[in-house]
């Protein structure tokens, strides 16, 4: 079924974590944390991997990448019409495609009172995206060994062992819970409110955790939380050794390449700082940049179009899972664990429809474009969205000046202006080797009398006697009505050992399901045939592979 940029907007939108709204806390610069001893990272744990590596997904569209770029027309022409729509001062679209920043727009003014143009190097705030980043920086000092996601967040600030629990069996709040917001943490905090002439300092954070009442048990529900990431923030700098925005820069933000990126308006030149603005009415006017400090770790972050497409290229980056060798400044694993909706401890596929938290993004299966991770900002006179589609290569992020601009509606129109080309399909995986050679030795016996070809790929033991004879005459019977039969090149794959393909006959058409184990020779543990009547059954069997919720 195509979906409508429109109607995915929609869809997309109602489902976009509610990480817009302001923060009500200021911030000023931290004091730097003192330096700690850096413990000892733990010896790394010998892997064994398969000798047969799984083949990775891929696109099959060799036009694939130039039909997406033809777009770019229709995709600027919708961020111009936005940007006049809205009343926006500038506007910054960007379209990532296979880590390339390949379709851009940038409209409008730095300041409608003293003007400036805009381009892919002007500096806009990306408020709540920030949090993204803060969760790359703990995961990354999660894979050197320097703290757990698991352990009681307390272990590392030691000013939460303050706050009051509802329940006398809650458990201790973990670093996890923070980056899902499943603390129990409320929304805000009760230090001072946000201000443009004053930072809230790490102290006065910290001061307000004792006697703090949590609002439920940790990992019993889902609030937003900027405390949370406010106290993320502070965590990085007391694992890392180094002031929060130290470790930002030096293990994130300078390996990205996001040269444009800052923490301080200060630290940006004038001609390339966007100011920010809010609508009174039919009137848009400049604002005073919130001072964030301390809670700079929840919605701080200065960032150009260039950078942010740099930030989405690495999300893109870390899928599919390959052999390839690392490059970037965290695992791709750890990337796409931090993709997936997190739920009990760990990290899995959301079901089709569903929706919730990753580790520092929002996930949701979308039931036409499948894998969508997002988060979006809204801060001081500023509006910022990312969407990124794993599965299909795909990013757009959108920048504005003002606050309140729809941008989720305008990313999600811009993927429907992708969709329409008919290129923005997912990656498809390929079977492996063993499961096409059972799948051959199945088909070389069909319409034959000896069976000695399927016979030395079945796994002994695995199939008791009277099932082997009914499995044979089966295959006999089968072939006596279609004749002899070949794959015909289709297929689909359920995991890296099983899979079922369409094969080609003298007199119709089957399927034939296969599935291997992982031992160094695989060999057939379960098989199925089945009569088909071409293109409709096997349309039928994509219906079925497809969630409940999607059918």
């Amino acid at each position: 079924m195509k979906t409508t940029g429109s109607n995915f907007a929609v869809r997309l939108a109602t489902a976009v974590f509610s990480a817009s709204l302001p923060l009500l806390g200021g911030c000023a610069k931290a004091a730097p944390a003192p330096r700690a001893a850096r413990p000892a990272a733990p010896a790394p744990l010998l892997q064994r991997f398969a000798s047969e590596p799984a083949p990775a997904p891929r696109f099959l569209d060799p036009e694939r990448g130039r039909k997406l770029r033809a777009a770019a027309p229709e995709v600027q022409a919708l961020a111009q019409r936005t940007a006049e729509r809205e009343r926006l001062p500038a506007l910054a679209l960007g379209v990532v495609i296979d880590g390339e920043l390949a379709i851009q727009k940038v409209v409008g003014v730095r300041d409608v009172a003293r003007g400036g143009a805009v381009d892919e190097h002007t500096r806009f705030r990306i408020g709540s995206i920030t949090k993204t980043l803060t969760a790359a920086a703990v995961l990354r000092l999660r894979d050197e060994g320097r703290l757990s996601i698991d352990a009681p967040a307390a272990r590392y600030l030691p000013a939460l062992a303050g706050v009051v629990y509802p329940t006398r069996d809650s458990r201790p709040m973990t670093v996890r819970d923070l980056l899902t917001h499943s603390s129990g943490l409320p929304r805000l905090g009760v230090f001072s409110p946000a201000s443009t002439a004053r930072d809230v300092t790490e102290r006065e954070i910290l001061a307000t955790l004792d006697g703090f009442g949590l609002e439920s048990a940790p990992g019993t529900e889902t609030s937003y939380s900027n405390l949370g990431y406010s106290l993320l923030g502070l965590l990085v700098g007391r694992a890392a050794g180094v002031p929060y925005r130290r470790y930002m820069n030096d293990a994130l933000l300078a390996p990205l390449g996001m040269r444009d990126a800052a923490w301080d308006a200060a630290e940006v030149p004038p001609d390339a700082l966007a100011s920010p603005h809010v609508r009174t009415g039919d009137e848009v006017t400049p604002i005073q940049p919130w001072r964030l400090g301390a809670s700079e770790s929840t919605a701080g972050l200065y960032a150009s179009l260039s950078d942010m497409g740099r930030f989405i290229g690495l999300q893109l980056a870390a899928w599919p899972a390959r052999d390839a060798p690392e490059a970037g400044p965290l695992r791709r694993s750890t990337l796409r664990e931090s993709h997936m909706m997190a739920r009990n401890g760990s990290a899995f596929p959301a079901a089709g429809g569903a929706d919730g938290p990753g580790l520092g993004w929002h996930v949701r299966e979308d039931c036409d474009l499948g894998h969508v991770v997002f988060h979006n900002g809204l801060i001081d006179g500023f509006s910022a969205s990312v969407m990124i589609l794993p599965q299909r290569g795909v990013g757009v992020v959108a920048l504005a000046n003002v606050a309140g601009a729809d941008l989720e509606s305008l990313s999600a129109k811009a993927l429907g202006k992708l969709e329409a080309t008919g290129a923005m399909v997912a990656r498809v995986v390929p079977p492996s080797p063993s499961v096409r050679r059972a799948a051959q030795a199945v088909a070389s016996v069909i319409g034959r009398a000896r069976m000695d070809p399927l016979d030395r790929r079945l796994r002994p033991g695995w199939f008791p006697e009277d099932h082997l004879a009914s499995l044979r005459q089966e295959l006999r019977d089968v072939g006596a009505r279609v004749g002899a039969c070949a794959l015909d090149g289709s297929a689909m794959v359920e995991s890296a050992t099983s899979a079922r393909f369409g094969l080609r006959c003298e007199r119709g058409a089957l399927s034939v399901a296969v599935r291997v184990d992982t031992s160094p020779d695989p060999l057939i543990t379960s098989l199925s045939v089945e009569e088909q009547t071409g293109a409709i059954a096997w349309e039928g069997l994509r219906a079925r592979a497809r969630p409940a919720r999607c059918r």
